[in-house]
């Protein structure tokens, strides 16, 4: 075979050898981001339908503040709450719409949110009018529990639903991983192939004649020969591997920033009300058989919305950011502090023996907060009020605990000799 003969065929090989090298980065980049996209979907729907849920909670705490204190402040949470939950609710639709199971589910949470809704405008038109009596008789019939609790019930399978896809969806793509990697191996074995057919052509039909007119230049031919031996496959190969390594690292960055933002508050770092309700119930189910307690510490910050309207939100977000870093300084390492929504902060004491650790831990939130703080030339004191409810004396569900507390936190508010009071059942009237 001629000398040029030989050089035509490397000189193909090496050019299909390139385009198939393009073909099949494209390829693997295509199929990584399409199984990412599914991934990065099923996130997006698990987080819009907790969303939802804490949505429609801001309703409802706007709607019960309103009826307990007559403060029109507290309609705003109330009617944000509801754009939200219709926004959510029609983004959900939307994004489960090739799913028919879970549009029926959808179907009905629409239901039951139109019930609710209903019910939570009906006592605001009441309280409104002044007819705070009939509004506290529908606010006191339980109607808007047990519809929130077959919300949650039928989101609850949603969600499982979705999760259940999710992990589907992972599983295809640890597939999809392992079946990328098991190609990039075999391309890296293929460009050993081809270097060493390359090696073989360029020595026999160029080095060797080559050799025998150039005895007097061996520097050059040293030269050439580490040119050839070192360009041929490592660069490709190298690149190759850059670019699988680069797209697992943004995979991997992604799934995590996904599951800290859905859980943390991005003001404070705090956990936010998301898991709250896993959170409080899996303690409690832990302390079941113990003689150990958990308590639950609802604490809003006073005056906040007069201090954001006067000063500005930029004020506003720096004194949020000051509360959750002495709350989570005030109390112990086991302790779990969340942002519940607004100035509604929620601290839950895992567990304790006596009520004067939850004094003391009280007593350190408080003394937490004397300092008043500078922000752009203002000085300005941060108190709050607190509430407390504990488990299992109080109750031993989480929406219960949580209301419990809040109330305690409001009768806590309402009288100007303390700071913070523990829950008793009188207070429910």
């Amino acid at each position: 075979m001629s000398i040029r003969l030989k050089l035509s065929l490397l000189l193909t090989l090496l050019f299909v050898s390139s385009i198939g090298n393009v073909v099949f980065t494209y390829i693997v980049e295509s199929y990584w981001e399409e199984k990412m996209k599914w991934v990065n979907h099923e996130h997006e729907i698990i987080h819009t339908s907790e969303s939802f849920i804490s949505s429609l909670m801001d309703a409802e705490t706007g709607q019960r503040g309103y009826l307990l204190t007559g403060d029109v402040d507290y309609l705003e949470p109330y009617y944000s709450g509801v754009v939200n939950v219709e926004a959510t609710l029609e983004r959900l639709i939307d994004m489960t719409k090739s799913h028919l199971t879970q549009q029926e589910r959808l179907a009905l949470v629409s239901k039951l949110t139109k019930q609710k809704l209903e019910n939570l405008e009906k006592t605001i038109d009441l309280m409104q009018s002044g007819n705070r009596v009939d509004a506290f008789a529908i606010f006191n019939t339980g109607a808007n529990k047990k519809i929130m609790l077959e919300i949650r019930k039928v989101i609850t399978k949603f969600s499982h639903e979705e999760r259940l896809l999710l992990e589907q969806r992972k599983g295809d793509f640890r597939e999809s991983r392992a079946m990328i990697t098991t190609l990039v191996i075999i391309e890296f074995f293929v460009f050993i192939f081809m270097g060493v057919i390359t090696a073989i052509f360029i020595k026999g039909s160029l080095f060797n004649p080559l050799k025998l007119l150039m005895k007097s230049t061996s520097k050059m031919e040293k030269g050439i020969k580490q040119d050839v031996s070192e360009f041929f496959p490592n660069d490709e190969m190298g690149y190759l591997l850059s670019r699988f390594h680069k797209m697992s690292e943004k995979v991997f960055e992604k799934t995590e920033s996904l599951t800290f933002n859905a859980t943390h508050d991005e003001l404070t770092g705090l956990r936010n009300r998301v898991d709250i309700h896993n959170e409080i119930n899996n303690a409690i189910m832990y302390l079941e058989n113990t003689n150990r307690k958990l308590a639950i510490i609802f604490i809003d910050l006073n005056k906040f919305k007069e201090l954001n309207d006067s000063l500005g939100h930029d004020t506003g977000d720096f004194v949020l950011k000051v509360a959750s870093e002495r709350l989570v300084g005030a109390v112990r390492a086991s302790d779990v502090v969340f942002r519940y929504g607004g100035d509604e902060f929620i601290v839950m004491i895992k567990r304790f023996d006596e009520l004067s650790q939850i004094e003391s831990i009280t007593s350190n939130i408080l003394k937490a907060f004397e300092p008043s703080v500078s922000f752009r030339g203002n000085t300005i004191g941060i108190s709050l009020s607190m509430g407390v409810a504990i488990s299992p004396g109080d109750s031993i569900d989480s929406d219960e605990i949580i209301k419990y507390a809040d109330i305690a936190m409001y009768e806590a508010k309402r009288d100007e000799e303390t700071d913070y009071k523990l829950f008793d059942r009188s207070m429910i009237k």
